[in-house]
């Protein structure tokens, strides 16, 4: 058994994040019919491969958690559209894809929320004013002032969608989350949502931005690395 297959059959309290390149080897294919049909309706076939990939990853991922068969696993939505197991309520998780790449979130007795966003590898920067002016407030889009702009922005984006994912919230509310970055550029909670969320800020080697969000107390984070997408936990 793998080190990391060990570690999610523990009940030991942590909160597991796994980084999985979506363009690589992938597990045996566990989709159901939904999840496949859903990857052929994408406009491209690339796009399509991803997706299907990072689900089946999840899928793998969490039976490897339970002890159970992958493609058994029978996924139901809250009413903000929010993933979980009807069959194991106890376990939270969370899925993000960007790009070739993906996170999975994965605690006992926690609700979970993670995102990820790639940067572009083209040389072209993000065009993130339009969106900053949407959905940020003025004292967010002052900390954007200064340094790599773009790496701050995305810094913030992604907290502020692992928090909405952790509640279980749509975009609609986006601006009610508010954050700021501190001297070292790690994201903190300005909102009401500051005394029941933890945020950790998560930095693959080559850039991407991504985040972490939970409630519950602080619990230990285990990363599991691979060759082609490493992730680092900045302190």
């Amino acid at each position: 058994m793998s080190a990391l297959r060990q570690a999610l059959a523990a009940s030991g309290p942590a909160i597991d994040v796994i980084a999985v390149p979506l363009d690589g080897p992938r597990c045996p294919d566990a989709l159901s019919p939904a999840e496949r049909l859903h990857a052929e309706r994408f406009f491209r076939p690339r796009d399509g491969a991803r997706y299907a990939a990072a689900r089946n990853a999840l899928r793998h991922l969490l039976a490897a958690a339970l002890d159970a068969d992958p493609a058994r696993l029978a996924f139901a939505a809250e009413s903000g559209g929010k993933p979980w197991l009807p069959a194991h309520p106890e376990l939270g998780f969370n899925l993000s894809h960007s790009g070739d790449a993906a996170l999975v979130a994965l605690a006992r007795g926690l609700r979970l929320g993670v995102d990820l966003e790639q940067r572009r590898r083209d040389g072209r920067e993000l065009e993130w004013r339009g969106i900053a002016e949407s959905y940020f407030s003025a004292r967010e889009r002052l900390t954007l002032d200064g340094g790599d702009a773009t790496r701050r922005f995305l810094r913030m984006w992604t907290a502020k969608e692992a928090v909405l994912k952790a509640m279980g919230s749509g975009l609609s509310e986006l601006a009610d989350v508010e954050i700021a970055l501190d001297q070292a550029d790690r994201p903190r909670l300005l909102s009401a949502h500051r005394d029941q969320w933890r945020l950790q800020a998560l930095e693959t080697e080559d850039g991407h931005a991504a985040a972490l969000a939970h409630d519950g107390p602080p619990l230990p984070l285990r990363q599991w690395r691979t060759q082609e997408f490493t992730l680092s936990f900045p302190t």
